[in-house]
């Protein structure tokens, strides 16, 4: 079934509804000081405060995140339960207090405890958040509100290594994480106060809409876990996650052994951020017409492109290049991925459902640091970590193909 979208229908959407879509946005965006792309800005000098290696950091990274992700299954069907204004709260003073935490670490075991508290609060909650929020508000809009959400990945992957970065030339890197503290408490509380405001014929039918999935039946955690189609789906936000992380936690790494400058490096998260934002509207246009069954295993799928031009990158140009298809990939991934769920399984329980694919996601996001780290510390080939990044997106792309062309 496909849906005729009309520029004006998407312009009065966007003008009715902006006050949600920018909190779905300003969550995406505050979800970064938890995201792999601007806590590994700070492992060079974690790994020399506490002499350690890459595979040590790498360790230590996935025992912390792997205890967010199971903490998030029992946390995540908060969601359903408690009223979305008193929740954000909450998540925004845990991920500021997690920040002020990362800013004394002083010893393996109070980076473990800070990589799970930003990890939980940050990655975990925060996106956990506002992609149910977003999904289980809209229905036909879904992909165009989801759109105007992960917008905030990527402008948060732009500005915030460019905020940690020019902080570091005035700072000491703890001070860093202090000021992030700071700024997430200065923009979130306030904006999360106003802009979850009830107004009249605003926001959609929030919590009490509810709607089936596409077999007409309201799934719960247990009968989607009992169910052969989730597992198929599950590399839907493994692979992504796996990939995009393992790129992210090792990037200074790869600049190093492809002599890129580091300046250079950062100067490509303009095109990234970018393509990411043109794509990811694409990405919530195609879902509202063609369904995120579709569109999600091809958009999971293009991100071994994205791998493939990395390993042909070279300084120059090819950074830019690599940026931009990694940009397009990611964005409509991003977008395309968070709806299945709704579409398949129904509203009613989408919190504790979402907290199971989140906690997922959270979990394949520790096991990349970790393998490409031990693989880097056995001596294993770049072409050989491409291999490891690349072939995975492709495998979970076809098997969501055969979960979502499966009979009802």
């Amino acid at each position: 079934m496909t849906r005729h979208l009309s520029t004006g229908s998407t312009l009065e959407f966007y003008k009715s509804q902006w006050r949600f879509l920018l909190f779905g946005f300003l969550l995406a965006f505050f979800s970064s000081p938890g995201q792999t792309f601007f806590i590994s800005l700070f492992s060079g000098q974690i790994r020399d405060a506490l002499d350690l290696s890459h595979g040590d950091f790498g360790t230590i990274y996935a025992i912390g995140t792997l205890a967010s992700a199971a903490t998030l299954i029992p946390l995540g069907r908060l969601v359903d339960t408690i009223k979305l204004r008193v929740i954000a709260l909450a998540i925004v003073l845990g991920l500021a207090l997690a920040a002020v935490h990362f800013s004394f670490i002083s010893s393996v075991l109070t980076l473990t405890l800070g990589i799970y508290l930003l990890r939980l609060s940050g990655q975990g909650m925060m996106s956990h958040l506002y992609a149910t929020a977003m999904t289980r508000r809209y229905v036909a809009e879904r992909g165009r509100a989801l759109s105007i959400a992960v917008f905030g990945h990527p402008v948060s992957e732009f500005l915030m290594p460019l905020f940690a970065i020019g902080l570091m030339m005035l700072l000491d890197w703890r001070q860093v994480w202090q000021a992030t503290a700071l700024l997430v408490l200065v923009v979130m509380i306030p904006a999360t106060l106003i802009l979850t405001r009830r107004r009249e014929g605003q926001d959609g039918g929030g919590v009490d809409a509810i709607h089936s999935g596409r077999d007409g039946k309201q799934w719960t955690r247990r009968d989607m876990l009992l169910h052969w189609r989730f597992w198929m789906l599950s590399g839907l936000v493994l692979s992504p996650s796996f990939t995009s992380t393992g790129l992210f936690f090792h990037q200074i790494y790869f600049v190093e052994i492809k002599s890129i400058a580091l300046s250079q490096w950062v100067s490509g998260y303009g095109f990234f951020a970018v393509l990411s934002i043109i794509s990811s509207f694409v990405g919530g246009f195609l879902v509202d017409r063609f369904t995120a069954s579709r569109i999600a295993p091809l958009a999971v799928s293009m991100l071994s492109l994205a791998v493939l031009m990395l390993y042909f990158t070279t300084p120059g140009v090819m950074v830019y290049l690599y940026f931009t298809v990694y940009g397009i990939a990611q964005g409509i991934a991003y977008t395309a991925v968070t709806p299945i769920w709704a579409e398949i399984y129904g509203t009613k329980h989408l919190g504790g459902i979402k907290a199971i694919a989140q906690s997922m996601m959270v979990f394949a996001s520790a096991l990349s640091p970790v393998t490409l780290g031990l693989m880097i510390d056995a001596g294993f080939s770049f072409g050989a970590l491409m291999l490891v990044l690349g072939i995975i997106p492709l495998i979970a792309g076809a098997m969501a193909v055969v979960a979502t062309r499966a009979p009802k």
